[in-house]
């Protein structure tokens, strides 16, 4: 991981942190533009919360500079040999819960807090560091043409969630959909293709069999009566509409691949974390229900975590999670998509 400075941008001042000196500095804006910064050497990459370089619109309180200045600021910093990058604003409260386990005072919100405890975060999670996104200085306009299509989706995915939740997914009702259909007719071939860990997770539980009777998934998913179709139904839905056609994006009229529904679909992306009815079912019950970890999957819950290995478990947990729903969700999109099978 590159040397990186912290920055927080307030109404008036910004505020420095360089966790390599511990020291904090608080500057002007002009200065900040054009990086006359204490203790920024060439190379170092500059960590900014995301809200806080976006364009200023009208009267905006959380955004400082204009268009011109942020486009100033990505030369400067070109040309002196930083990197810029953006920290997920939603994500600051977190890195002060998981800064203040050994820092306890870190937990209050302040300018300077902020850039400590970012910093903090992104030391002991590098990941987290090397996921960062490049400053792009664009124009509100421009950003949300470019996001118009993500939000489209998720609202045509949203509503259609919202449908089949009303309708408890057909499960031990009279309600039936293509998804659902589809569900009945694959779910024994979905359940081979996949591999054990993932079919477990996913609670696409085989009987135990025996010498005359070979395993088979329980009655109750192959009759579409199991509360477990509930998730099923979600991850289906991404890839099916309930009118039987292939869910598009709606940019470039074609399914999507993985990465798209993890940022769109699930919500798998600190840049896109409220992601609507099918990201909220598998985040906050999926994926905490089916967890190798016991402890709260909540980052931000009081009780949740009491030292930075527990964070690490968590991590752990959640990644392993998510690893299997991109395995399932991949399986089945081949089945609906390559093998068209529908």
């Amino acid at each position: 991981m590159k040397n990186f400075i912290v920055c927080d941008i307030g109404k008036k001042i910004t505020h420095i942190y360089n966790p390599r000196s511990k020291n904090v500095y608080k500057i002007e804006h002009s200065d900040f533009i054009d990086l006359n910064i204490p203790e920024l050497e060439f190379g170092d990459a500059i960590v900014i919360e995301d809200a806080h370089i976006r364009t200023q619109e009208e009267n905006s309180l959380a955004q400082a500079f204009k268009l011109e200045e942020l486009q100033k600021l990505g030369k400067n910093a070109d040309n002196n040999g930083n990197e810029i990058l953006s920290f997920p604003q939603k994500v600051t409260p977190k890195a002060r819960k998981v800064a203040s386990l050994e820092f306890p005072e870190l937990i209050e919100k302040t300018d300077a807090n902020d850039t400590q405890a970012i910093a903090y975060y992104l030391e002991n999670f590098e990941g987290v560091f090397n996921s960062l996104k490049p400053f792009n200085p664009i124009s509100l306009q421009e950003h949300e043409k470019n996001s118009s299509h993500i939000y489209a989706d998720r609202d045509a995915l949203t509503e259609d969630s919202n449908t089949a939740r009303n309708e408890k997914y057909g499960i031990k009702t009279d309600y039936e959909d293509s998804v659902v259909k589809w569900i009945k007719k694959y779910i024994d071939k979905l359940a081979f293709e996949l591999d054990e860990e993932t079919r477990n997770w996913s609670g696409l539980v085989y009987s135990k069999g025996s010498k005359n009777k070979p395993p088979k998934l329980l009655p109750s998913l192959t009759n579409y009566s199991n509360d477990k179709l509930k998730f099923i139904y979600g991850v289906i839905n991404t890839i099916l509409t309930p009118s039987g056609e292939l869910r598009l994006r709606s940019d470039i009229k074609k399914p999507p691949y993985w990465k798209y529904a993890k940022k769109v679909y699930f919500g798998l992306t600190p840049y896109h974390m409220h992601a609507g009815v099918t990201a909220s079912n598998y985040k906050y019950h999926k994926r905490k229900a089916g967890s190798s970890c016991k402890n709260s999957m909540s980052l931000e819950s009081k009780n949740a975590i009491k030292n930075l290995d527990d964070v690490r478990k968590i991590r752990k947990a959640m990644k392993e999670s998510d690893g299997h729903l991109r395995d399932f969700w991949r399986t089945a999109r081949k089945m609906i998509v390559e093998d068209g099978l529908r």
